[in-house]
């Protein structure tokens, strides 16, 4: 008996019609969410300026919590000083996008030069 004798596949009969193996369809590529990074050292420079910011923040509003007189043209007021600079401030901010608008719309009324 020879021990490396394997079976044969059964045999078909001429005229029978083969049976058809569908081959293995491949598998889809498998997707890896990405490895999250280690905490380095942007992330840190990150927590300690707005640490800081934090903390000049708060500084500035106790710093400046005197109270103030302001002439507001038509009546005067005493307000801490930390509200005259956030109102200044705001000012300066409207009055900013509202130019800006204003240069824009001129802008876009000139005819263009070739």
């Amino acid at each position: 008996m020879d021990s490396d004798h394997q079976p044969e596949p059964p045999r078909s009969e001429p005229g029978e019609p083969q049976a058809v193996v569908p081959e293995p369809e491949p598998a889809p590529p498998v997707e890896r969410e990405p490895e999250p990074e280690p905490a380095g050292i942007k992330f840190y420079a990150k927590l300690l300026a707005l640490l800081f910011v934090i903390g000049y923040s708060i500084a500035f509003i106790l710093g400046n919590d005197k109270t103030i007189s302001i002439d507001f043209v038509f009546t005067t007021a005493r307000v801490s000083l930390i509200w005259s600079i956030l109102l200044l401030l705001a000012v300066g901010v409207a009055g900013g996008a509202l130019l800006s608008q204003l240069y824009r719309h001129r802008r876009g009324k000139q005819p263009r030069q070739p």
